[in-house]
């Protein structure tokens, strides 16, 4: 710790006190906060799944069918209001819009904490599924509008992402990949991150009653940074490029409260490792930051109406995120 302290005053000497720790560390923290954003991806954006999908679906004639009732996941049975020929006739599956607000302290080492705000506005769409002999299979892509705000700088961005969501009987899992770019302000400069992230998790559902599901998954997440150089008043901040990676284990309790109506429990733990990397100041190293892991304690609500599904969540981040975040999106299927 003695020695943390003494990289980091040398660094505000050479800064000549016209910076804090805050300007020296900026461009470490805006890099650590992108990769949350591949498990905000993951895990509040709705791909296209819906939790009805478990419950409830009418063939032509208005029968009744069960997740899994005849060996089949539910993802081959149309919706009430759609017939086998319309569903077919369009390549897309459904269109879907999410709004994203992250309100959180972002606990990092060294003792440094930044409070952020992060609000994501997200369009996407789902390809129709395709069967196999063993399983289903679905394709889709996003695009997202970031605007993060911090006490000491503010950033814009832009993210693009491909996904594919596999299914069989009661096993799920799904791949992403996204990349993108923001630009950070501070008071006096201006800075770029860019990155690429890949992301997969696996779940398997499981029936406890015609009206409750229990939906263990791991998550697993790899994420490559790079990070612009910084100019403080004339000194020189350099950030290596460098990698993250988290593993994030949770469980999911899924019911149907009634008809078009469901509900969601989650909780889940996000282990960040690596995501620490050295930053230099004109030349004198300063040790890079790591974030801390958290929980993660979520309530979602979904409403189905005719052919749009509304949904709303609330989630609680304890530990190196500390905070809220709210999510709504409506979708659209065709």
């Amino acid at each position: 710790m003695k020695s943390n302290l003494f990289f980091l005053c040398t660094a505000l000497l050479l800064l000549a006190n016209s910076a804090n720790a805050a300007n020296v560390y900026s461009n470490n923290i805006s890099a650590l906060n992108i990769n949350m954003l591949t498990d905000v991806f993951m895990s509040y954006t709705n791909y296209g799944e819906k939790m009805s999908d478990l419950f409830t679906s009418r063939k032509m004639y208005g029968s009744m069918d069960r997740f899994d009732e005849y060996g089949d996941d539910g993802s081959t049975v149309k919706s009430f209001n759609q017939s086998p020929a319309l569903a077919n006739e369009y390549f897309i599956n459904n269109i879907w819009i999410n709004a994203n607000h992250i309100n959180a302290d972002m606990h990092y080492g060294n003792n440094i904490s930044q409070h952020g705000r992060f609000n994501l506005a997200t369009v996407g769409a789902n390809t129709r599924t395709t069967d196999f002999k063993y399983g289903h299979i679905a394709f889709g892509g996003f695009a997202s509008y970031i605007n993060t705000k911090m006490p000491d700088f503010h950033g814009n961005g832009n993210v693009v992402g491909f996904f594919a969501n596999y299914k069989y009987r009661n096993f799920g899992a799904r791949a992403l990949i996204d990349t993108g770019a923001i630009n950070n302000s501070l008071i006096d400069s201006e800075f770029n991150n860019s990155f690429v992230n890949i992301a997969a998790d696996a779940s398997g559902t499981f029936k406890i009653d015609d009206t409750f599901f229990v939906r263990p998954n791991v998550y697993l997440s790899y994420t490559f940074v790079a990070s612009d150089d910084l100019y403080v008043n004339g000194a020189h901040v350099s950030s290596d490029n460098f990698n993250f990676f988290n593993i994030a284990p949770g469980t999911a309790f899924i019911k149907e409260i009634s008809p078009d109506w469901y509900g969601s429990l989650s909780a889940k733990y996000v282990a960040h490792m690596g995501g620490k990397n050295d930053i230099n100041v004109n030349g004198t190293e300063i040790r890079g930051l790591y974030l801390d892991n958290h929980t993660d304690i979520g309530i979602d609500v979904e409403h189905d109406y005719r052919q749009f599904i509304f949904g709303a969540k609330v989630h609680k981040q304890i530990g190196g995120m500390d905070g809220w975040s709210t999510n709504i999106n409506v979708k659209y299927n065709f």
